[in-house]
């Protein structure tokens, strides 16, 4: 199992809202927190950098997701993999 951590930036229309966005993700299999900050908002759409954390998240599964929402991947900026032996899962 690996325990990762995405950070994105995210272009999102003003519908839906940040919340839902999170939300959203947080349904995706794996995922275990989501924080979403709003970086630039202009008159149509909103700048995000999200985070999202879990194990064994899909990549492509959370991309499929966001575009569900009408949002756009502009970038992975970090990722952070954490190999988790099955003594580490159970205290997960």
């Amino acid at each position: 199992m690996i325990k990762t951590k995405y950070n994105l930036d995210v272009l999102k229309p003003h519908h839906p809202s940040s919340d839902m966005v999170a939300r959203a993700l947080l349904q995706i299999e794996g995922a275990k927190a989501v924080k979403v900050s709003v970086d630039e908002l202009d008159q149509k759409t909103a700048s995000l950098h999200i985070e999202i954390e879990g194990i064994d998240l899909n990549l492509d599964l959370i991309s499929e997701t966001l575009e569900e929402l009408n949002c756009a991947l502009h970038s992975v900026d970090e990722v952070i993999c954490e190999k988790i032996t099955d003594e580490q899962n159970s205290i997960i």
